[in-house]
């Protein structure tokens, strides 16, 4: 008699594959002769614009460019602020190493290494920098696993394995169109940021609809008091999209990015064009479930199993919301003037909780810097960074290195103000998505049969003295017995006796397997 295997092939998670590149930044900045000449470079910052993202054939191909934006001062009365910027483009090809890994658009984030940015004229800026750009890209392990044994007295301990896995990423690149009034009169645009909130994903077969609002940010500064006024203007957005192997089923997350806005008027009009180019990302996720075998022995002959690790993705939990953040410090000027403030967010990466709880739970943190523009008695104007850290609440069990956050970040609104010598800035950062932990289940991928054994003097009843909670799988495969025997013996009854524990500390009768 041949022992009868069935397999099937399961796709395991098998971590995070992470790399960082250095981005160099070198380039000139010409000041057009019709905008004021440089006197002072108040603050330079640098952000990346990933316009293509993609994981395909063993290698990780990402194009965009970085923005390279300078503030500066002029010489002309008044603490105006002056806003001029720099594409450079970057364009890199990453080879993975050997393995599997899931296509589509990689996770990206990223932070600035350094930026040294010096006026070399009146109007001609020189600029030397780097950028860290990072990647993380889910690494997929197949898996042979045994689903069933039958025949040559084999007894076998199913499990059911559940989790999740991505059917399918995509990332797209859209534009939207508005109007949004101008600024006042004695005021001129400085910058125009956004963010995007999600408002909800309607999945079909190869389709997603998805809705949202674009929330657009227009700062502008008055020319006489130098202050920044930040004006809101929200855009609703329905999009739909196709999704090759996306069902109705899945359960999708949705995050999006501004990329670009552009605003444009006729001399004297009171309302703009708004040219939003923005990216929305939408992750497909399914559930699905495995019945494995976990263990295996023959009542007939000596077994050897070999036993693996299969790892599924969970939802921990889904995170969405607003996280509030007050910053306070004493201003580098006692008697400097807060004009305004701006705020650049880095990702939110998992880390191993603090004190006691180290080992054994998690966290979810990111930096972030603001930049605070103020004004000396003079009208000499300066930037100073405080910098700070923002966490969704709560703790969650489980190692970092086992998480796979899946979350967008944005900041919807900043105020900044002073009391005396302290700075005061508030604001609000908007978070979307959920934390994956990986789960592990333990499964056999291979088993072979020895020789068989031979019981011919052996007794035909044991008695074993169980303890509380012991497996009756694990007691019968002890003794080569049929675990459906010893409960009938025992007259512990239930449909899947292998699944039984003890209840109590008992004296069991083993049966001879027949």
């Amino acid at each position: 008699m041949e022992l009868k295997v069935f397999k099937d092939t399961i796709a395991s998670y098998g971590g995070r594959w992470e790399t960082r590149l250095e981005l160099p930044v070198e380039t000139e900045i010409l000041i057009p002769d019709y905008l004021p000449a440089v006197f002072k470079i108040v603050k330079c910052l640098i952000a990346p614009v990933v316009l293509q993202n993609r994981v395909a054939g063993g290698r990780w191909q990402v194009e965009g460019y970085l923005r390279c934006t300078v503030f500066y001062q002029s010489e002309e009365p008044g603490t105006r602020l002056l806003r001029t910027e720099q594409k450079f483009a970057f364009e890199k090809s990453v080879e993975l190493p050997a393995g599997q890994y899931a296509e589509g658009p990689a996770q990206v984030w990223g932070e600035p290494e350094y930026c040294n940015c010096r006026a070399v004229s009146e109007h001609r800026i020189d600029l030397r920098g780097a950028y860290i750009l990072c990647a993380a890209v889910a690494v997929r392990k197949e898996l042979e696993l045994l689903t069933s044994l039958a025949d040559c007295g084999i007894e076998q301990y199913t499990r059911t394995m559940q989790g999740l896995q991505c059917a399918v990423t995509e990332e797209k690149t859209l534009t939207a169109e508005t109007v949004a009034a101008l600024p006042g009169a004695g005021e001129s645009v400085l910058d125009i940021t956004g963010s995007f909130a999600p408002g909800g994903v309607t999945l079909a077969t190869g389709q997603a609809s998805v809705q949202g609002t674009l929330q657009i940010q227009i700062c502008s500064q008055n020319a006489d008091s130098g202050e920044l006024t930040v004006r809101s203007k929200e855009l609703p957005i329905q999009q739909n999209l196709e999704l090759p192997g996306a069902a109705e089923d899945d359960t999708a997350l949705v995050r999006g990015d501004v990329l670009a806005c552009t605003l444009s008027a006729d001399d004297g009009a009171g309302e703009a064009s708004l040219t939003v180019t923005w990216k929305l990302r939408v992750e497909v996720w399914r559930s699905v479930q495995y019945s494995v075998v976990a263990d295996a022995y023959s009542t007939l002959c000596k077994t050897q199993t070999v036993q693996t690790v299969c790892r599924l993705l969970q939802q921990t939990t889904a995170l969405a919301g607003r996280i509030p953040i007050s910053i306070e410090d004493d201003l580098p000027d006692a008697g400097g003037t807060v004009l305004g403030c701006f705020v650049t967010l880095g990702a939110l990466c998992a880390a191993p909780a603090e004190g006691d709880k180290a080992e054994t739970h998690l966290r979810l943190s990111g930096k972030g810097t603001a930049h605070v523009f103020i004004s000396d008695a003079r009208g000499e104007l300066a930037c100073y960074d405080k910098t700070f850290s923002w966490q969704p609440g709560g703790l969650w069990s489980g190692a970092a290195d086992a998480a796979w956050p899946s979350v967008g970040a944005s900041v919807v609104r900043v105020s900044s103000s002073k009391n005396g010598a302290r700075l005061r800035v508030d604001l609000e950062i908007e978070v979307n998505g959920a934390l994956l932990q990986a789960q592990s289940f333990d499964a056999l991928c291979g088993v072979e049969l020895g020789e068989a054994y031979d019981d011919s003097d052996g007794p035909a009843l044991y008695i074993y003295y169980a303890q509380q909670g012991e497996r009756i799988f694990d007691i019968a495969k002890r003794y080569h017995a049929r675990a459906r025997d010893l409960a009938a013996a025992n007259h512990l009854e239930s449909n899947e006796p292998t699944r039984e524990t003890t209840a109590d500390a008992a004296c069991l009768l083993i049966p001879a397997a027949l």
